[in-house]
């Protein structure tokens, strides 16, 4: 999280959906579980987790649920044209919490992972910065996120359940 926060922008690779984050992000981490690595393509993927009053959308987007290794489940959003998934909600999380799936802003170099979970599932060739804290699996967010995310998440939870 930065002292003075600038609006994140992203889109689609077609350009048919952009949006913006227009609040400060709560967290940002790597998710290496084998779920994430098949929707993905990839080795891992990048969240950043938002509230989701914060996310400014334009353009068309669909919704389909896919499951998750807890058995919960998640929401991908993405384009109705291209397919790419700008967004998630998870069904464990508050109602008033998404993730932007962080490949898809504009600017992919303006968040960086501050955790990598589930790395059980890490791709044996990975090697992870040794400066950023590491989960076999999910993390007590009290105890990793900065007070401030944390803060901000509690009342998103009290606001919306």
């Amino acid at each position: 999280m930065t002292e003075s926060f600038e609006p994140l922008s992203g889109g689609c690779a077609c350009r048919q959906v952009r949006y913006k984050v227009v609040g400060e992000p709560l967290f940002t981490h790597a998710c290496h579980c084998s779920d994430c690595q098949r929707t993905t393509g990839s080795a891992f993927v990048i969240h950043t987790v938002i509230a989701k009053d914060d996310l400014e959308i334009e353009g068309e987007t669909k919704a389909t649920t896919l499951p998750t290794g807890s058995g919960a489940g998640y929401d991908p959003h993405f384009c109705t044209n291209c397919g790419t998934f700008i967004w998630c909600k998870y069904h464990f999380s508050a109602k008033g919490v998404i993730v932007i799936r962080s490949g898809t802003l504009d600017d992919t170099t303006l968040v960086k992972p501050q955790a990598h979970v589930f790395t059980r599932y890490k791709l044996p060739w990975m090697t992870l910065p040794t400066d950023v804290p590491v989960f076999e699996e999910f993390f007590d967010r009290q105890e990793v996120w900065p007070e401030k995310s944390f803060e901000k998440w509690t009342e998103l939870v009290n606001k919306y359940g």
